[in-house]
């Protein structure tokens, strides 16, 4: 169906209910025109505060049609779209309507919307969006001269600022819009300079750290006065976290008692996160610590490494903040890792396999010795790859298929070392039964060599080899599109 026939059916089948909406919600009506998107996924403001992981999901009906209703109490961003699309952003007030309609177009994702302030929403979703301000800041990295450096950065935000100034004098957006990509501008470049001093921080060596640089810590001191971080306007904008993060990260670094030494062991004996949270309430006050705090554990979480300190921290959190409205999106995120470390008292059964004498193996013809006669189905992985224990989730489908082609299953990981524990651990949590193995230095190099990218090595990764040891495709398809590995299979 074409766009206006879209829209226009939109308007007619929700139109009344514009009129059930509360003065503190706003109201996204809308229409999917593709079968394979079964919700739309969208973020809930908490306090006008936005994050990624305060998201809810709405189902769609059999027409393709859906309706959300968000509870909005100030000016704030939320972001919306099917599940597996790129998500994206509006500036929304309370009792705004907004009517949507998105799927796929000529194999691209499609998106369409109407409502308030709607040239300034497009160009909203049109500025910089890097995942990452690191990543925007890049060009800066080899720049020493700092006046330079805040010139350049100051011509960026004047530009993404101009266009919206322009609406606002004709009054195309409100001025709450405006003040809202103002703030999110203010933090996204804010946290480009503090970024800057973060990766020229950690490039200094160690033992010079107490020397370094006074110009760069005058500007990273300088750019926290201007845009604070216990300031309310920037808690709304998508990069208060990265650059709070940054914050805590340089002001560790840059404290008279830092020693490089110490943060060490607190890696090696995964306590890091139990010492950055004890610094935060230096750093942060009142209900910026909550959301910091939050938005910290969050993103540990998510990481999926599993660390047990995350479980104590996150009761130390509902203790200390009982009636948060962001406990009930950090508890599903911190149940499997309660459950990953209750799996780790059950030991290894016949249905796992290590491979005899695995340390000393260097290279992948050896592993493949005591399997010659087998066809194998190799998956490349690490405890440290959330793409690759993503995959997992399809391990019952895969073990089944590959009993059908008379395959057998070998999990390769390049894991370090120190990291076999929790190799083994993790093996055990995700019931990844059949051939283990986690290579050493050697290995792992002639793996690079096999994956011939120029040394480069990409996981996850999986290969399918014959009965007589001899790689099939080092381009097997992934658990998760089952159907292509079958016809390679």
């Amino acid at each position: 169906m074409k766009l206006s026939s879209f829209l226009l059916l939109n308007w007619l089948l929700f139109a009344w209910n514009t009129n059930d909406l509360a003065p503190k919600e706003i109201l996204i009506t809308g229409k999917v025109n593709v079968a394979t998107i079964k919700e739309v996924s969208y973020t809930i403001p908490q306090r006008g505060i936005f994050h990624w992981g305060l998201k809810a999901t709405s189902p769609i009906d059999a027409q393709g049609n859906f309706q959300i209703k968000i509870p909005c109490e100030q000016t704030a961003i939320v972001a919306i779209g099917g599940v597996d699309q790129t998500k994206k952003t509006f500036i929304v007030n309370p009792g705004d309507h907004f009517t949507i309609s998105l799927g796929a177009e000529k194999d691209e994702d499609f998106f369409e919307a109407k409502g308030p302030n709607e040239e300034g929403q497009k160009l909203f979703q049109a500025l910089p969006n890097p995942g990452f301000v690191q990543v925007a800041a890049r060009k800066y990295f080899k720049d020493t001269v700092i006046s330079e450096i805040k010139t350049k950065i100051a011509a960026e935000k004047a530009k993404d600022l101009e266009p919206f100034a322009a609406l606002l004098k004709a009054k195309k957006i409100t001025p709450a819009f405006f003040e809202l990509v103002k703030a999110d501008r203010n933090c996204y470049y804010a946290t480009m300079q503090a970024q800057i001093v973060w990766v020229k921080l950690l490039r200094t060596d160690p033992d010079k750290i107490k020397t370094f640089s006074p110009a760069y810590q005058s500007w990273f001191a300088e750019t926290l006065k201007e845009y604070p971080i216990n300031n309310k306007s920037l808690t709304r904008s998508f990069w208060w976290h990265e650059y709070a993060d940054t914050y805590l990260d340089v002001s560790i670094f840059l404290a008279k008692d830092f020693d490089p030494k110490q943060l060490e062991e607190h890696y090696k004996n995964e306590t890091v996160h139990t010492f950055k949270m004890k610094e935060t309430p230096k750093l942060f006050n009142g209900e910026f610590l909550e959301y910091f705090q939050f938005s910290y554990l969050y993103s540990a979480c998510l990481q999926k490494d599993y660390e047990k300190e995350l479980i104590a921290l996150f009761d130390q959190f509902k203790k200390q903040y009982p009636q948060s409205p962001f406990t009930p999106y950090l508890q599903p995120l911190v149940d499997p890792i309660v459950e990953y470390h209750q799996a780790q008292a059950a030991g290894f059964t016949d249905k796992y396999h290590f491979v005899e004498n695995y340390a000393s193996l260097n290279s992948l013809e050896e592993a493949l010795k005591p399997f010659k006669g087998k066809k194998l189905y190799i998956d490349v992985w690490a405890t440290w790859c959330g793409p690759c224990k993503a995959e997992f989730a399809h391990k019952e489908e895969l073990k089944k298929l590959l009993a059908e082609k008379g395959y057998d299953i070998l999990y390769v990981s390049i894991d370090e070392p120190e990291r076999d524990e929790a190799w083994k651990g993790m093996i055990k949590f995700y019931k990844l039964e059949g051939n283990h193995l986690r290579t050493n230095k050697d290995f792992t190099t002639d793996l690079r060599k096999i994956f011939d990218q120029g040394g480069a090595l990409s996981i996850p990764w999986y290969l399918i080899v014959n009965e007589e040891g001899k790689i099939v495709t080092t381009k097997a398809k992934r658990p998760s599109n089952l159907k292509g590995l079958e016809g390679q299979l």
